[in-house]
């Protein structure tokens, strides 16, 4: 059976509240039906003490009077001490009465207690109205009086008894309630907690959702629809985010047609160019002046770099579509690595820069080669591209730990924290690039990202003092065992170009 949920978040909220304070709401309300009945104990125990006190002393002072008037009438023989006397018989009798017409007789535990006073005090006015009518001693009933003493001094004591062993069952009561409260408390506040915990994910889970549906929308992962179904607020706000997704699936597909329609169209009247350029600065249609050659030479260099530049876009779009083979195979990283210098080779001369090559441990790298070189290829155009004229840049490949490394390094300015994970975007330049002028598509260190992704790695950038080093790392296989006669040691190989 489910429960029927609020559709608004505002509906969630509100009855989220409610819900939660129900277990504090039940334990303020055992709280106090306790500490009521701990109030009306403590309140009847203290009118019963005070009650069982006042007729405690009030029968003493009764006796004593009494006792008193009926000495003195023996004396001095004073018939208004005779009614005085009288009074004071009829005045205890009350007393008696009240004890007993008010059920103290069970707090005095002895109810024979107050019948034996009553009878004692019968006999006293009893054996005292005979003397008087008879002539005899008035003695032996003021003696009977005083006897009474400690019939009421018993009654007293007792009575204080009873009032201490209420006191004690209040005491436990309490103790008793005390235990209640705690035990209340302990299971209500983790219930309360609990409580809490499932409303706030009810309140967080859409709201994740949403969030992991924007991270893949910044992903560029447009593939996944973005659905929300409640409540009613974080719907609507899915239902906007899924339409913002279709549009920018949309304009990807858009822009990866436009990209490779203007890139396969280049190619055809840029190859021409290049021809036509190399043709003059190999003198074919004729001898050049050196003006004329130097133009010739910069149109076929102009044209090689655009040409690279086409290539980049036109890797790049069908990377972003899938439409390459992926096969990972061991391989010689070292051949790889010469065949990307040779083809820096002119841009690198151009700025008389040194290659220094290490490789640690077996020269073997795991993966898919094509991605692999076209990865190097463009970090080592970034490099050319931001080295220093006449600087050294640093390119590492081999194994450690069961992941393949590949790195290259240069001795420019860096790249500041803030361009570390933008310049990995698509179309995106980092602000020295912006800021020097140097020219590129911006898609070179995407294609590196995407290639490494594809390995299951990941690609960082990392402060070299001076310059930065572009790393990347994936997982291989253990690596097939060779013989060899001794550990392969470090090699470092420098390329001058």
């Amino acid at each position: 059976m489910r429960f029927p949920l609020p559709r608004t978040m505002t509906g969630l909220v509100a009855a989220g509240t409610v819900v939660v304070a129900t277990p504090l709401v039940v334990a303020l309300f055992i709280a106090g039906i306790v500490l009521e009945r701990l109030t009306l104990d403590a309140e009847r125990l203290v009118t019963k003490g005070v009650s069982l006190a006042n007729l405690a002393a009030r029968l003493q002072d009764d006796l004593s009077g009494l006792e008193r008037s009926a000495r003195q009438f023996i004396i001095l023989d004073d018939p208004g001490l005779l009614d005085v006397f009288f009074a004071r018989v009829t005045q205890m009798q009350k007393t008696l009465q009240e004890i007993e017409g008010g059920g103290f007789e069970a707090s005095f535990a002895e109810p024979l207690l107050v019948l034996g006073v009553r009878q004692g005090l019968a006999e006293a006015a009893d054996g005292f109205v005979r003397g008087l009518a008879n002539g005899d001693p008035l003695g032996p009933a003021a003696d009977r009086i005083g006897g009474l003493k400690t019939d009421v001094e018993a009654i007293a004591r007792v009575g204080r008894a009873a009032v201490d062993a209420d006191m004690a069952r209040l005491r436990e009561t309490s103790e008793t309630a005390r235990h209640v409260m705690w035990i209340s408390s302990v299971a209500l506040i983790p219930l309360t907690a609990l409580l809490a915990f499932a409303f706030s994910l009810m309140v967080t889970r859409p709201l994740a959702r949403m969030a992991r549906g924007i991270a893949t929308l910044g992903h560029a992962q447009y593939n996944q629809p973005i659905e929300i179904a409640w409540p009613v607020e974080m719907q609507r706000l899915g239902e906007q985010l899924d339409w913002l997704r279709r549009r920018l699936a949309q304009f990807d597909e858009d822009k990866d047609r436009f990209l490779r329609l203007v890139s396969h169209e280049l190619k055809t009247p840029l190859a021409s160019l290049h021809e036509g350029a190399a043709l003059l600065a190999e003198g074919a249609l004729g001898p050049l002046s050196t003006r004329q050659l130097e133009v010739a030479q910069i149109l076929v260099e102009s044209t090689l770099e655009l040409a690279g530049q086409i290539d980049k876009l036109l890797t790049f779009a069908e990377w972003r579509e899938g439409h390459r083979q992926f096969d990972q195979a061991w391989f010689e990283v070292g051949p790889m690595i010469q065949e990307v210098l040779e083809a820096q080779k002119l841009p690198m001369e151009n700025r008389g820069l040194i290659a220094q090559v290490q490789l640690n441990g077996a020269p073997r790298l795991f993966g898919e080669r094509a991605r692999l070189r076209v990865a190097l290829d463009n970090l080592l155009s970034n490099a050319v591209k931001h080295a220093p004229h006449g600087s050294a840049i640093e390119i590492r490949a081999g194994m450690r730990q069961q992941q393949c490394e590949l790195s290259v390094r240069d001795s420019g300015r860096g790249v500041s924290r803030h361009d570390r994970v933008r310049i990995f975007e698509p179309f995106v330049r980092g602000s020295e690039a912006e800021e020097t002028g140097v020219r590129g598509t911006g898609v070179g260190l995407s294609i590196v990202k995407e290639a490494v992704l594809a390995h299951g790695g990941d690609v960082e950038v990392e402060d070299a003092h001076p310059g930065a080093r572009f790393r990347l790392t994936w997982p291989c296989p253990p690596a097939p065992q060779q013989p060899q006669a001794e550990p392969a040691a470090p090699r470092q190989v420098t390329h001058v170009a």
